[in-house]
């Protein structure tokens, strides 16, 4: 099943995954683009979100022993818990989420930064005087780092919405 992106639409994510389980979908993995589910038996569970880079056991431990289970990681760094109704949120305080999206924003701004710069950079040459061939071609660099600023960019902007959310928050 397709996904709408973490960084954009998390909570409807999440909230779509309890909804799926509640049918008896149960997320078994994901990835950039969406998930993949396997049928079981209807339960009403919640799902949440984490971020962290080659977590070790303790840091599984520390959900588990608040009573979230781990379901599936993506790249070793984005993680999905799911917990029964009343498990304690896991980030339950203003000034945690803020950091968990500032860390994710500031990360991410490190890709979109100097992409945004080579758009520039293509976008300028294309108002020189080339041959028809190296017109071509910087057109055809253009569109490739253009999707890679809108792969990047995209998860940015929904990363730095939420941590102004927060920050007016605090």
């Amino acid at each position: 099943m397709a996904s709408w992106g973490l960084a954009l639409t998390e909570d409807k994510e999440m909230n779509k995954l309890s909804r799926l389980a509640a049918e008896g979908w149960h997320l078994e993995k994901f990835d950039t683009l969406g998930y993949t589910f396997f049928k079981g038996e209807p339960k009403e569970v919640k799902y949440s979100l984490d971020y962290r880079k080659q977590p070790d056991e303790d840091y599984f431990e520390l959900f588990s022993a608040s009573g979230w289970e781990h379901v599936a990681s993506n790249k070793g760094e984005v993680h999905i818990f799911k917990g029964s109704l009343m498990a304690r949120p896991i980030y339950s305080d203003i000034e945690t989420s803020y950091e968990k999206y500032s860390f994710k924003e500031n990360e991410i701004k490190r890709l979109v930064q100097p992409t945004f710069i080579i758009w520039i950079v293509f976008t300028m040459l294309l108002f020189l005087d080339w041959s028809d061939t190296i017109t071509d071609l910087i057109s055809v660099l253009q569109f490739i780092v253009t999707i890679c600023l809108i792969a990047t960019g995209l998860p940015y902007l929904g990363f730095l919405f939420k941590r102004k959310q927060f920050e007016r928050k605090l």
